[in-house]
């Protein structure tokens, strides 16, 4: 018998990034994406290590070459900061690479393979316009459900809804809801002047936009503070197998599906769930809460919905304080048992996509190494919400002195399930006339400037052999109306004319191809949208 593995202890020798924003000129300076790389440098400045002792150069990206047109990125990284003969890696799992790169990093240490890493997250996102940036996005997800018109935006509004329908809140009361989460998140921000949007957007201003029409509906019931800016960023952290004053107390990750049709629901991620479970067994932690007034959590929040589901999800807050928890300070406000998100998360701060998981590590590490906690909780989310990370970063007094359990995670939560290849909508159609399906969800995308609805996103659940599964489609905003009234588990029609299908006579539409270059957007207009030239309209 093999003798279990037994990792060596991993430390952080020093970190570093740079505030986060647009680095094109205009917000702050203009800088390249290697020009940006380039400051990670400056992680040296803070430690003992030199450039010549660095093993390995891990770098968490997403889509660098549509992004900014950079391949070979981590070899191209590691020739601009000077690190020769080391290895080099590029990690791309969609928004969560950065904290993906520290695990990669972590393990390239523990296993005894490398004595120091340098890990980086980094994304130049100014370099393409919002238009541009989405259907980059959009590749992450799912090739039909994309399409049909799913953007990342539609998910986060898919799992708003989710959270209306089961704690029953009417629309005023979600909205009322998301202008507090709003404000909470700017109020940290504006104390960070380190954040892309550093500054307070108190609730009379959050409506008072609603009504000159800037703070427009998005995707129902996204507003446009109820989601991340667009932002650039880059962050570094050294690693040693050398004792320091802070170390990775624990790591765990985490895939679920990338069909969002497929999901069993969206009030929870189970793969949150299942990578703090990871994380928190090989820290030697029962209970996450026997940390009160001791840990930072650092979050991924893009959109309203997601923060008070994380809270859930990582075990800091019980379901039936999900409305409550993210807005009590006594519980995660900045002197609250679980301080959370007080540099103003992905909303506040900003979301540069794979930098933003090591810019939470960076964060918690200054926030140890500055006195305030003794641990710091680090949570990111890839994909459609499917590839996502828990890093724990601990004082090392700290971690030698409190007792550790061994633990063996139970009684996770399952993940969904695909539907089998053969599982398809031609299949739905093999009979004759109408099939009967069951509404399970949409949203709807709304024109930033008249208020129009222009695209929907609807869910529909059928009976195809023994099994139900759902299938997503797309369909124009002529139809917000008729489907505004369709409520979970009302019955729905669909059938097919030609080679077109029908969804309660609601013709389905596809929005977008997928093409070598990325998305191409079929029905919204113009030879520069079509093209992918137009400028961004939405948060530019």
């Amino acid at each position: 018998m093999k003798d279990p593995f037994s990792p060596r202890e991993v430390y952080v020798a020093s970190s570093f990034m740079a505030p986060v924003g647009r680095y094109n000129g205009k917000e702050r300076e203009a800088l390249s994406f290697l020009e940006m790389a380039e400051k990670a440098g400056e992680v040296f400045s803070g430690s003992r290590l030199r450039r010549s002792d660095i093993g390995a150069v891990v770098v968490g990206c997403q889509n660098p070459v549509a992004f900014s047109g950079v391949d070979n990125t981590a070899a191209k990284i590691a020739g601009v900061l000077g690190i020769s003969g080391a290895k080099s890696v590029l990690i791309d799992t969609a928004s969560s690479s950065g904290a993906s790169a520290l695990e990669y990093a972590y393990l390239q240490i523990a296993s005894g393979r490398c004595d120091h890493v340098l890990a980086i997250g980094i994304q130049k996102m100014s370099d393409v316009s919002t238009t541009q940036a989405t259907r980059i996005v959009a590749g992450v997800i799912d090739r039909d459900e994309a399409e049909y018109g799913l953007t990342m935006p539609a998910c986060g509004a898919l799992v708003a809804r989710s959270l209306i329908e089961r704690l029953k809140l009417s629309d005023e009361e979600w909205t009322a809801f998301s202008a507090l989460l709003t404000q909470r998140a700017h109020r940290f921000a504006a104390r960070n002047p380190d954040a892309h949007l550093n500054f307070e957007i108190p609730l009379d201003e959050y409506f008072r936009q609603i009504v000159n029409g800037k703070n427009y509906r998005y995707w129902w019931p996204l507003r446009y503070h109820d989601f991340c800016p667009m932002s650039d960023g880059v962050a570094a952290v050294l690693l040693s197998a050398t004792p320091h004053d802070v170390l990775v107390a624990g790591v765990g990750s985490a895939t679920d599906i990338p069909t969002i049709a497929d999901r069993p629901y969206f009030h929870s991620f189970p793969a949150t769930v299942r990578a703090a479970a990871e994380a928190y067994a090989m820290a030697g932690i029962k209970q996450i809460t026997d940390f009160a007034g001791k840990i930072h959590v650092n979050m991924h929040d893009p959109f309203n919905g997601f923060g008070p589901i994380n809270m859930v999800d990582l075990g800091f807050v019980s379901k039936r304080r999900i409305v409550r928890g993210l807005l009590d300070d006594e519980l995660t406000g900045e002197q609250g048992a679980f301080p959370t998100n007080v540099t103003g998360g992905l909303k506040g701060r900003g979301h540069p996509l794979g930098a933003t998981g090591m810019i939470q590590i960076v964060e918690n590490h200054r926030l140890i190494t500055g006195g305030r906690f003794e641990l710091g909780l680090a949570h990111s989310i890839g994909g459609p919400i499917n590839n996502n990370v828990v890093t724990l970063l601990e004082r090392t007094r700290h971690y030698r002195d409190r007792t550790r359990s061994s633990i063996s995670p139970w009684g996770l939560p399952p993940l969904g399930k695909m539907k089998p290849k053969q599982v398809n909508v031609g299949e739905l159609f093999l009979g004759e006339g109408e099939v009967e399906g069951l509404f399970v969800s949409a949203t709807t995308r709304f024109d930033y400037k008249s208020g129009a609805p222009e695209a929907i996103v609807i869910i529909v659940s059928c009976q195809l052999g023994q099994s139900r599964y759902n299938f997503l489609f797309g369909t124009s905003g002529e139809h917000h109306g008729q489907v505004a009234q369709l409520r979970s588990g009302d019955r729905v029609s669909l059938e097919r004319s030609g080679e077109q299908i029908l969804v309660n006579r609601m013709p389905v539409k596809r929005f977008y191809q997928r093409t070598v270059d990325g998305m191409l957007e079929l029905a919204g207009a113009g030879w520069k949208r079509l093209t992918g030239n137009g400028q961004s309209q939405h948060r530019d």
